[in-house]
């Protein structure tokens, strides 16, 4: 079963299904597509290292404040397994030039 809806930031929208137990396993497992969200931001959880949820949801992501090295932030990803870090890399710029370190 697929269900497409039109999303409009800052509304909410009513089913007028009860939120039952019974009601929801009736849905069995919809699809929702989301045709276009433009001029929005999003803002990831925050955590620490020692506060990250427990592994093993994969696919959420997270921003961790002091994920890479201890003291730099960085966005993790939950793979399942572990929790793994995605560097954040230099600062965003308009130009296109970019610094790399090649060892030979």
């Amino acid at each position: 079963m697929a269900i497409t809806c039109t999303v409009t930031p800052g509304t909410t929208m009513a089913t007028g299904i009860d939120l039952s137990a019974s009601n929801l396993n009736e849905l069995g497992n919809p699809t929702v597509v989301v045709p276009n969200i433009s001029q929005t931001s999003i803002t990831l959880e925050n955590f620490t290292v020692a506060d990250l949820p427990t592994n093993g949801t994969a696919g959420r992501l997270v921003f961790v404040t002091n994920g890479d090295g201890g003291s730099l932030p960085c966005i993790a990803v939950d793979n399942g397994t572990n929790w793994v870090r995605v560097n954040l890399g230099s600062a965003v710029s308009a130009t296109d030039v970019e610094d790399y370190i090649i060892a030979e």
